[in-house]
This record gives structure tokens, C-alpha cells and sequence, in this order.
């Protein structure tokens, strides 16, 4: 089959899938699973490799599925990772796929990252003439808890990347600053490490009517908080990036009594080790000036996070390449850096590859919400797009692995 024809067939076949990715999406949507808690998400995931004639494999980090495609003929690997797990979210959307789990939803379009990729596997296995002439394997990769619980560090722990060894990785986020239609790409550096922020402070209590008498951990810990937000903006330089943001702050038990505890959480994020470095090492000698000038005691704890995601330049040319051909280059848009964090990265540590984004906004139809909102929707006329590009890339990465594993 000629590469155009390969192209319009992949487009023509993405399009058509679009009610069975839409009523899959609804499915998952309705049925939000946290963390390693996956087991109805995977158990559809199974369902559905098999039914494609895949080789599958469940219980990888608990939750996580891989399903095989073999050409039979001798190439190299190809992944392509979905993650699977909601967030602890009450959803306010009056849709009829709403949530049916109170305190649970996707609200980061996992639900669509699943379904897109299960489009992708089902596409390849029902149009075999695609892979014809081609020789090697599609890995299609869904992995668990990526919201803070490293599903992905996991996976690598357990065997993903190997038997068949995968040479090169994709994967795909939707973004809700990017018109449906669209995607996104950026080579080099594309996602922040996120690091987590714990302190917890400790003074001397007593009756509010005599404050002299206290050690006053409510007021030591807000002067910290100010105190942080001037890390970013005066040790970090101008043309570099970093967000130090406080998040949660517990003081207090009663009206008439000043605290003895304070307990303060938040999120580091930067992009380059050695400002990773400089403002970890900010906020501990903020935290001990605090502790001498208030007379506290400070105990603070930095637990590092997903490492940064840098787009491999050889996997982003691939994604390029691929969004061109099932797209229009007109399609394909450069990414600005961004400091959000995934657990993609550590799979891109160990092999080639990249995340590009799916834009998913469309104003008309009122999807205009951002990711981990109670109000988050996505336009599913999407998820054919993120379909063609998967397909697209493995049949160009088949046909012509040595671009990019040279």
C-alpha cells in the first residue's frame, strides 16, 4: 500500500470508530478508578485487546495491561502509553455520562487517553494491510496511577520496555488551550519535575489574651508562606523557570487559643536540576531563619517527584512527521514548556520518547474547562485525532525506523 493511501485509510478508519470511542470514553468516565484501583478500567482494556487478537498481559503494577501486535516479520518495537486513573474529584457536570462514584473523577482525560489508545490497537488489528511489508511490534502500553502515585516508575520496574524490548515510546495528553483538531508538539525538555513540599511547625501554645506567653506557630508559619513566594522571583533568574506554590496550610483548634502546630503542604516545580537544586535549598535556609526568628521549630521535608519530561528530538520528529501526514502540517503546533508533571518521564529517561498534546477545547460546545476541574469535559470529536496520529506514527516508524533510531 502507497503512504498516501495509508494515510487516507487511517483517516477515513479514525473517523469511523468515532461512536465506539465515544461510547468507550463514557463508559470509563462513568466508572472512575483512583490509583492501582483500576480493575473494571483494565478489565475493559483486556476485553477489548483480546477481541482485537492482541497478545495481552495484565497485572503489570497491579493494574496496568499491555496487548502485543506482531507483524511476524523481524523490525523494531514501537510503545505507545495510555494512563488509566482518575483523581479524587467531585464532578459537577450535568451530563448523562457523569460520574457514578461520589469524590471520584476524570477530570485529566484519562478517560480519552485510554479510549484513543484502544482505538489506535483496534484500527492496526482490523486493517492488516496497513502494517503490509512492514516488520516489528506495537507495544500499546496502559499504566495505572499516574496522579502522584508513579504508575509509570513502576511499569519500568516491572518489565514494560522489555520482551519485545521497545525502542522508541509516544504518548498523548489532551489539552484544553488547544482547539480540537490540533495537536501539539515540543522537542527537549516539555514537562516540570514536581516536587512535594511538607512542613510542619512548632511553637508553645497558650490563651489568646496573653499572646506574649506563646510561641506562635500560626504566625511563624505565615510569615514563612510569604516569606517562600520571594524564592521564585528573587534567586531564580528571569530566563529560567520555576513555581514554588503553597497549597494547603492547617492551624488552630479554637478562637481563644493560639496554635502550637501549624502544618503547611505545597508543590515545587522546575525544569533544570541545577534550579531544582538551588530552590530546594532556598526554602530550607528560609525555613531556618523562620524557626530562629520566631523561636519554633521547623521540620521540613522535600520528597522529590516526576523527574522532568524531555521530549527525545528523534520521537517528537515522529510525531511531527505523523501528525503532518494524517493532519496537515497547518495541524501541528509547537508547544510552549509547561509546568505541569507526568510519569511518562520515566519511561522517556530510559528509552527515546515523546508526549504531544490533543487539543480538546471547542467554545461553541461549552468544553472550555482545565484539567483537574469539576467542570472538566472534552470534545470526543478529538479523540479520532489522537487515533490517526498513533496509527500514523507506527506505520512510519515501521517503515522507516532508521530516522529515527540512527
Amino acid at each position: 500500500m502507497k503512504s498516501n493511501d495509508r494515510s487516507q485509510t487511517i483517516r477515513d478508519a479514525s473517523q469511523t470508530l468515532l461512536p465506539w470511542l465515544s461510547e468507550t470514553r463514557r463508559t470509563i468516565h462513568m466508572n472512575p478508578e483512583l490509583g492501582y484501583e483500576e480493575y473494571e478500567t483494565s478489565r475493559l482494556i483486556v476485553e477489548n485487546l483480546e477481541s482485537f487478537g492482541l497478545d495481552v498481559h495484565a497485572g503489570i503494577a497491579e493494574t496496568g495491561v499491555v496487548g502485543l501486535l506482531e507483524t511476524g516479520r523481524p523490525g523494531p518495537t514501537i510503545g505507545i502509553r495510555a494512563d488509566m486513573d482518575a483523581l479524587s474529584i467531585d464532578e459537577s457536570n450535568d451530563v448523562p455520562y457523569k460520574s457514578r462514584q461520589p469524590g471520584k473523577m476524570h477530570a485529566c482525560g484519562h478517560d480519552a487517553h485510554v479510549s484513543m489508545l484502544l482505538g489506535a490497537a483496534r484500527l492496526l488489528s482490523e486493517n492488516n494491510n496497513l502494517l503490509d511489508g512492514l516488520g516489528g511490534n506495537v507495544k500499546f502500553i496502559f499504566q495505572p496511577a499516574e496522579e502522584g502515585k508513579a504508575g509509570g516508575k513502576r511499569m519500568v520496574e516491572e518489565g514494560v520496555l522489555e520482551e519485545p524490548r521497545v525502542d522508541l515510546l509516544i504518548a498523548a495528553h489532551v489539552w484544553p488551550d488547544m482547539p480540537a483538531g490540533c495537536i501539539g508538539t515540543r522537542s527537549g525538555p516539555s514537562l516540570a519535575a514536581g516536587d512535594r513540599l511538607e512542613i510542619y511547625v512548632r511553637g508553645e501554645s497558650s490563651h489568646a489574651a496573653y499572646p506574649h506567653k506563646s510561641k506562635d506557630a500560626l504566625l511563624a508559619a505565615c510569615h514563612l508562606v510569604t516569606a517562600l513566594q520571594s524564592i521564585v522571583s528573587r534567586n531564580v533568574g528571569p530566563l529560567e523557570s520555576a513555581v514554588l506554590s503553597i497549597t494547603t496550610f492547617e492551624s488552630g483548634v479554637a478562637f481563644n487559643i493560639v496554635p502550637r502546630d501549624a502544618r503547611i503542604k505545597g508543590t515545587i516545580r522546575t525544569h533544570d536540576p541545577k534550579v531544582r537544586a538551588k530552590v530546594a535549598d532556598r526554602v530550607r535556609a528560609v525555613a531556618r531563619g523562620v524557626a530562629e526568628a520566631f523561636d519554633v521549630e521547623i521540620d521540613l521535608e522535600i520528597t522529590p517527584g516526576y523527574p522532568v519530561l524531555v521530549n527525545h528530538e528523534a520521537a517528537t520528529a515522529l510525531v511531527e512527521c505523523a501528525g503532518g501526514q494524517v493532519l496537515g502540517a497547518q495541524s501541528v503546533e509547537e508547544m510552549p514548556i509547561s509546568m505541569g508533571a507526568e510519569d511518562f518521564s520515566y519511561m522517556a529517561e530510559k528509552r527515546p520518547g515523546a508526549m504531544f498534546r490533543v487539543g480538546i477545547s471547542n467554545p461553541e460546545k461549552g468544553f472550555v474547562h482545565g484539567l483537574h476541574s469539576d467542570l472538566f469535559d472534552l470534545d470526543e470529536d478529538a479523540m479520532p485525532v489522537g487515533v490517526s496520529v498513533f496509527a500514523q506514527a507506527v506505520v512510519e516508524f515501521l517503515g522507516n525506523s532508521e530516522k529515527y533510531l540512527a
